[in-house]
């Protein structure tokens, strides 16, 4: 397959998008616990399958970052190594701890402060876990573990769960490259995880709310994306069958978003298969994206500019947006305001939550980011070229 290399340099607009809904439903997710939509009056006429879909759909937007973050790191590291079997891991830890860390500690430092300030919502029942313990565990990357311990941690706490996969991902995953040099026994080992997560979903532990965010629970979903890259670099598909993998794909990933209930009467859900089969869509979903992207067929629609917008920003929105929805509804509530005024909250919620990302993206973690990355090239030698 012939590509350009200027074009496949580029941000791939559809990720972007897709990115950019994931991130809103989690934002509506979590708002609406706070403060129910359906209270208002097109939240008690929206259909119950719309209603979940917009509104309780945060859960399955995180599994599909799970598959987008499969394909992103693995279709990087082939675009800067070539195969990837040559990942230069010092370089590959390096990239890594520059984008997610400043801002993973500038987020521990205000959540203590708060914490010790006393500010409620933000204050770690000591029953349950010291903040000591809290601490530890989200730079140790097991914060779920503990939360499917201890419970809920606030809600700020809360949402790191999926940060601690992600990022135990990104430590096994050049090791996993180093010494798996062929790129077919690579998809054959993490292959194994299509049949482990499934039961780690239902079965590891059973009767536990939070026992499906163990780390084996979601591997498989990471997996598929990884596999997912590697198919898109090196095998040249037909036209029919990205049409089909575009078919396909929307298919499977409407089934377990909108037919919750036929999802869930037919078993899959008991089974764990629902994620797989959401992940699976996903995947199918954005190997045509991949081509459309390097053949440079993709179109810049003004109407997903914002949703792109806050795609790109997708980190920085999920670790900072429950700043906004608990100073916000705080703010609601004390006012005793609610019909109509919930539609303001909903708007408010969401610029805010992306107004602050974009300000701490350009005036904290990218240049953060930029000056890691300069210190780095400038003690070993550029990135770009390892």
């Amino acid at each position: 397959m012939k590509t350009n290399t200027n074009i496949s340099a580029k941000r791939n607009q559809g990720i972007d998008i897709l990115r950019g809904f994931c991130i809103l439903a989690v934002i509506l997710l979590h708002l609406n616990i706070q403060v129910d939509f359906k209270e208002t009056f097109l939240g008690a006429i929206l259909p119950r399958p719309w209603f979940n879909l917009f509104f309780w759909s945060g859960f399955y937007g995180v599994v599909i970052f799970f598959t987008l973050s499969g394909y992103l790191i693995a279709n990087s590291t082939i675009q800067k190594w070539h195969v990837l079997g040559h990942i230069n891991m010092r370089g590959f830890y390096m990239i890594r701890f520059a984008r997610i860390m400043p801002l993973l500690v500038v987020l521990l430092l205000i959540l203590v402060s708060l914490h010790l300030l006393d500010i409620p919502g933000f204050v770690i029942n000591e029953e349950q876990t010291s903040l000591g313990r809290a601490v530890f565990s989200v730079l140790t990357f097991h914060i779920n573990w503990l939360q499917i311990k201890v419970g809920y941690l606030p809600a700020n706490w809360d949402v790191l769960w999926s940060i601690s996969i992600e990022e135990t991902f990104y430590l096994f995953f050049p090791i996993l490259c180093f010494f798996i040099r062929k790129e077919w026994q690579f998809m054959a080992v993490v292959s194994v995880f299509l049949f482990i997560s499934p039961w780690a979903r239902v079965a590891l532990f059973p009767g536990n709310e939070l026992g499906d965010r163990n780390h084996l629970a979601f591997i498989d979903s990471i997996a598929m994306g990884c596999i997912t890259a590697i198919l898109a670099h090196r095998v040249r598909f037909s036209k029919i069958y990205q049409l089909l993998f575009l078919i396909i794909g929307s298919i499977c990933m409407i089934l377990v978003l909108f037919f919750r209930g036929w999802v869930y009467r037919s078993g899959l859900v008991g089974m764990g298969l629902n994620i797989t089969l959401l992940s699976l869509g996903v995947s199918l979903v954005v190997l045509w994206m991949h081509n459309r992207h390097i053949t440079g067929k993709e179109k810049d629609r003004w109407i997903f500019r914002g949703i792109r917008k806050m795609g790109r920003l997708s980190y920085e929105i999920y670790v900072t947006h429950m700043f906004i929805i608990i100073g916000l509804v705080g703010i609601f509530k004390k006012l005793g305001l609610s019909g109509a005024w919930t539609y303001i909250l909903y708007v408010l919620v969401i610029l805010g939550s992306y107004y602050f990302a974009r300000f701490l993206h350009f005036r904290c973690t990218e240049p953060l980011n930029q000056w890691l990355r300069n210190r780095y090239q400038k003690k070993w030698k550029p990135i770009d070229k390892l």
